[in-house]
Order: C-alpha cells, then structure tokens, then sequence
C-alpha cells in the first residue's frame, strides 16, 4: 500500500510538472504572438528613405606640393540611407526622420513596405533637435500612432524598426536602458537609451512600446566597432512632437533663452549646501542684460524646479526651456543662501546672436562624448602654462580612456588648431567643424603638442 501511495505521489508530480510546462510554453506562445502583432501594427508606418546628394570636397593637389597648391573645390556624390515614421498630424501625413539622414540630399525616395515608393519634399528641418519633416504627393497611408515618452519606464519592452545596412524594414526587440540620456554634442533635448539592436541605416526610424505607440525616433549608436553593441538612442517622441509642430506651423523652430551658464549640481557642493541629495543644477554665469540677469537670477543659484517641475540636471533643464516658446514667463524655484527663492522669468527668443552675447571664451568647455574628448578655450593662463602663447586652438582637458579620440593618439594637454583644415579658435569652432563630418567618414585634426604641430587622422563613430 506504502509503495502505491508513493507512486501516486511521483505520478501527481510529473502531471503537476507537465502542466506547469504547458502553461509556461502557452505564456512563451502568447508573448511572441504580441510581439508579431505588435510588428504586423506598426511595420507598414515605416520607411526606408535613400537620398542622392553632392557635396563640395576641398581640392588639393596630389603632387609632394600639395600643401602649397590649392585646387577649386570639387563636387562629389553623395549617397545615404535611413528611415522614417508615418504620423497623423493635424489631420495631414508627414514623415519623420532625423535631419542627418537627409542634411545633403538633393533627391529623397521613401520606401513602403509593400515596395510602392515617392518621392519626398521637405516641409522642415532643424539640425538642433536632429529632425526633419518630409511629406509625400499621396493620401491614405499607414500611419503609427503617437505615443507619450514622459510615460516611459526603464525596463519597459520596446522594438525598434528601420532599414540597417540596407536591410529594409528590419525588427530588433529591447529594453528601455535608461531615460533622459545627455545629448553627444549638446543639441537640444535628451535621449532615451535602448539595448535594441541599432545600426548605420536606423536613423530616423521607429521605437515603439508594446501597445504599438511610437515613443522615439531612432537616432545614434555609441560603438568602438561601428556595429550594434547594446547602446542604441532614440529622441523622446515628446520632444519630437513640439518640434514638428513648429516645423509644420512656422517651417521653423523658436526657443526659449534664460541666459545663463549651467551645471550639474555636485555632490560635495550639495553637501556643504545642506542638502541630502545632488538634485538640481548651479548657475555658473549670467548673461550680462539677458532674461535672467533682469529676473534677479544669480550666480551661485541652485535651480530646484521650473513651475513645479523638478529639475534633476542640466540636461532636464536645457530640455524644459528648450521647449518652451519665447516670451513665456516661468517660475524658478532656486536656492540661495540656504533659502528657497521663487522667481519669475520672461523668457528671451534663442538666436545666435543671443547665444554669442552670453558666451565666456575664458571659461567655455564641452565634452565632445561621440569622441571621447573634454575641450576648453585657451585662456591667456592655460597659454603661459602650457607654452601655446602666439597660438590659436582649443586645449584639450580630457581623453575617455578607448574613446576614438585616445586610440587617435589625442591627448590631455594637446592644442587643436584645425579641423578638416578648417582653423579652430573656440569651442564653438571644434563644434561647428565636427557638426559638419557625417558619421563614418574620415577626417583629420591639426594639432599642436610637447613635439610639435602633427595631423591626426580619425573617423567620425557611425550613428
């Protein structure tokens, strides 16, 4: 009888584990049927977009003079691809994509999914944000519903559609990595970080959560290969909403300006402030006669929020009054002196201009991060010290370890004088020069270290 028992008991068991298996194997079925469906939902609203372009290279001669003789510039073609999202925007259909996808296209041809493709027209584009608005001659196509990226959660599901490496409408499923993501080169915005798989040809194309929503537009890689290594980036579609709007509207974007200098609050500083965590941003410098120099705002001001919203770093910060139209009035709530202070900022409209007035050549940095390289302009100190009186450049402050810029042979303490032999003063020189190099391509920097001047050759990391 004992051994009848037993038996029945071993019996119950392996019934109990096969349907326990069964239900696991049905769990795993209905997850890959969603994903399918998910696919099937959104796919059609996504294109492949090819350009044709030319571009003007600088000539040179190709004889051991060559340094000495200048030949006119001379046109090249220039041929790229990427992808774009079908959205429903005022009752019109446009395509999104990032406006480095089609920065130096003559032509643009947009390609279904069923294999019908137009040709598109640009409505906008704004190389701040990286995005661009395009539009086709034709009606009733398929669209992807816009999503709400403020609603994102890190770990959330997401599956990213594009045509990488000329492999069309192609699938890749992740997570959400990581939120509000600072930007390379310190455009407009944040990023939304995914380990879904992205590579060269992903630009401009589809993020979207588990309900179909699109909830980014797929945008850069961070790689030491080229390759998908799990870092992928997507613009927030909240940022991307605002713009196209403008861009539909105005065939422009105009920002709000506060007129300050800012950074991230450190830790030790929040500490001697009395505060118990690092959240908030410190105002640096303040435009002489801009916004909020005539607000009352103050060097040495900690920014807790904007109208109540919490700002945790400068990138939230840049991003919030980035977004927000010129001549709004907003309400900082800083720290001073121990004490929290209201203030009430009308904000100014964000031109060159403006952004020229309010720069500090003695004191500007940047970090270049698609390059692994921090910057900062040569002061009249940092020349003595360094030796580079009589010179022109920027001063190199920093090199990540493995970035392209250490494996290139940059570094801390070197002078960049010229890029693409293009001359460098300031920081906003390196930038306007790299902003200028599209991804994959090769390029060479002039630069003055302890053994003298010395180009150094290197190639811009693929987006």
């Amino acid at each position: 009888m004992r051994k009848f028992c037993i038996s029945l008991f071993i019996l119950s068991l392996a019934v109990a584990g096969n349907a326990q298996a069964s239900e696991n194997l049905q769990f795993l079925r209905q997850m890959s049927d969603g994903f399918a469906e998910v696919v099937a939902q959104v796919k059609p609203g996504v294109v492949k977009i090819t350009t044709e372009g030319t571009v003007n290279v600088e000539g040179r001669s190709r004889t051991p003079w060559g340094d000495f003789f200048e030949l006119p510039d001379q046109p090249r073609e220039r041929d790229g691809q990427g992808a774009g999202v079908i959205i429903n925007f005022n009752g019109d259909q446009y395509i999104i994509t990032n406006n480095h996808v089609i920065s130096h296209a003559d032509n643009i041809r947009v390609e279904m999914t069923d294999s019908r493709f137009f040709e598109a027209e640009i409505i906008g584009r704004d190389s701040l944000s990286d995005i661009a608005v395009l539009k086709v001659d034709t009606e009733d196509l398929p669209t992807v519903a816009l999503g709400d990226s403020d609603q994102l959660r890190e770990g959330e599901w997401v599956m990213a559609i594009g045509s990488p490496l000329t492999f069309s409408h192609s699938v890749s499923t992740g997570i959400v990595s990581g939120l509000g993501r600072k930007r390379f080169f310190g455009e407009y915005g944040s990023f939304i970080q995914t380990d879904a798989a992205i590579n060269p040809g992903n630009s401009g194309g589809a993020l979207v959560n588990l309900h179909g929503e699109l909830v980014g537009i797929n945008t850069a890689i961070v790689s030491r290969s080229g390759g998908n290594i799990g870092l992928g980036f997507a613009i927030p579609i909240n940022l991307v909403k605002d713009v196209v709007e403008q861009l539909v509207e105005h065939g422009e974007v105009r920002r709000g300006l506060l007129g300050v200098k800012i950074a991230n609050l450190d830790p030790l500083v929040a500490e001697t402030m009395g505060l118990d965590r690092n959240h908030g941003v410190v105002i640096d410098e303040v435009t002489s006669e801009g916004a909020a120099d005539k607000a009352g705002v103050k060097v040495g001001d900690v920014v807790l929020a904007i109208d109540g919203q919490p700002m945790r770093n400068s990138t939230e910060l840049r991003d919030r009054i980035g977004r927000t139209a010129p001549g709004t009035e907003v309400e900082l709530l800083v720290l001073r002196d121990g004490k929290e202070k209201r203030i009430k900022v009308e904000l100014e409209l964000r031109t060159e201009e403006a952004l020229a007035s309010g720069r500090s050549h003695d004191n500007a940095e940047a970090e270049q991060e698609v390059l692994g390289l921090k910057v900062r302009e040569l002061t009249d100190e940092l020349a003595r010290r360094l030796r580079y009186e009589d010179e022109d450049g920027v001063v190199v402050a920093r090199v990540e370890r493995g970035s392209e810029a250490s494996r290139r042979g940059l570094r801390r303490g070197m002078l960049i004088q010229e890029v693409n032999r293009k001359q460098v003063e300031t920081v906003e020189d390196l930038e306007d020069a790299l902003a200028e190099i599209e991804p994959g391509d090769a390029f060479m920097m002039r630069v003055l270290g302890q053994r003298g001047t010395r180009l150094i050759g290197m190639r811009m990391p693929v987006n």
